[in-house]
């Protein structure tokens, strides 16, 4: 009844993409990819460099009933010396040997490549969506996770994956700036040789990307599932999400010699854009993603980060500072967090803003 097929020719990966089209239509909650993004992740990205990806779809009845990817990322097992395969673009129908056969699959690949584990789902690395679902079922997915029905989590306890890392999401409304973080962004520009700059123009702004993501890969090293972007990589994202920043929303606090030390970067929630945009950029797709660029009342909270040296001396309190001027000028109510690992002592500053989690994302690891 049920067929596991690997993804070979060009319309079973348009088919492969679609697939969550069909299984969440309807869902208030999901937010759909645009197809040619994930087209081109899948066929274009610099990962494929040193990363081997295989995907699979599920029948039953001629019916394409589920999907999964397998990623061995050759860099992150050499690195972290691993042997481990991961599991990425996972869905299903709600049928447990439906999701039983996909991960048979993917497990035996692994096991035919001599790898001792399993984990996810992720993709080529944590700077694309990963993390599954567990808690928070009934809000409205950013761009930048994945949603997924209730019955996932159940699945991988059945088939025995355990919990490896927790990633928790936060929303924060947004509230004219609070004395303690002025005072506190005063003594540090006193104290240090530190400040944040005011683009003139998107121009000004991408002179600061390239070194924006090198101090990421500096401030990033010890994150779980984390290796360094390449040059490649870092390429690949501005020309790819780092353009449609908007200079007003990014942070970027440098030393008195012009390096990057702190960075934190939020765009407009795209969510309900993407929502009636259905994957498709045309013929309409793009005016709603306009649009929700140009006005909204929301943000999605991407990447914040300080250079190991500079960690735990409140530098920033210069970029919060700085973006919750620009919120409150551009009418910004609420904001969405990236996902943080549960033990991310990042969290408290969230909870001393007023911050409230509203999903729960998890990791899982099994032993082949």
């Amino acid at each position: 009844m049920i067929s596991i097929k690997e993804v070979k020719t060009k319309k079973e990966l348009k088919q492969f993409i679609r697939y969550p089209k069909q299984l969440y239509k309807g869902c208030p909650y999901y937010v759909p990819a645009l197809e040619a993004d994930e087209y081109k992740m899948l066929t274009e990205h610099p990962a494929k460099a040193f990363c081997d990806v295989r995907l699979w779809l599920a029948y039953k009845n001629d019916k394409i009933v589920g999907r999964i990817g397998g990623i061995i990322n050759h860099r992150y097992n050499e690195l972290k010396d691993k042997k481990r395969i991961r599991f990425g673009w996972f869905d299903v129908d709600n049928d447990p040997e439906i999701a039983k056969a996909l991960f048979q699959t993917v497990e035996d690949w692994g096991r035919e490549q001599q790898l001792l584990e399993i984990s996810g789902p992720s993709r080529y690395s944590n700077m694309e969506k990963q993390g599954m679902l567990v808690d928070g079922f009934d809000v409205l997915t950013t761009i930048s996770s994945e949603y997924n029905y209730p019955y996932y989590p159940t699945f991988m306890d059945e088939l025995g994956y355990e919990k490896e890392e927790d990633y928790l999401q936060f929303i924060v409304e947004i509230k004219e700036i609070d004395e303690r973080v002025k005072a506190l962004s005063n003594r540090i520009s006193e104290r240090y040789p530190i400040k944040a700059i005011e683009f003139k123009n998107k121009k000004e702004l991408l002179k600061y990307a390239e070194p924006l993501f090198k101090a990421l890969n500096e401030s990033f090293g010890n994150v779980y599932n984390f290796i360094p972007l390449t040059d490649a990589e870092i390429a690949y994202i501005i020309k790819n999400k780092f353009s449609i920043a908007d200079k007003d929303l990014v942070g970027i606090l440098v030393d008195e010699n012009d390096h990057v030390v702190g960075f934190s970067m939020s765009v407009p929630s795209l969510s309900r854009a993407f929502q009636k945009a259905n994957g498709k950029l045309f013929p309409f797709g793009w005016y709603h993603i306009l649009k929700a660029l140009k006005k909204n009342d929301t943000v999605d909270l991407y990447l914040t980060g300080v250079l190991p040296e500079w960690a735990n001396r409140g530098i920033h309190a210069l970029y919060h500072h700085q973006l919750n001027e620009t919120y409150i000028e551009k009418g910004i109510k609420q904001a969405f967090t990236t996902q943080m690992l549960e033990n991310n002592p990042a969290i408290r500053i969230w909870e001393r803003y007023g911050g409230i989690p509203m999903t729960r994302r998890r990791c899982y690891v099994k032993n082949l």
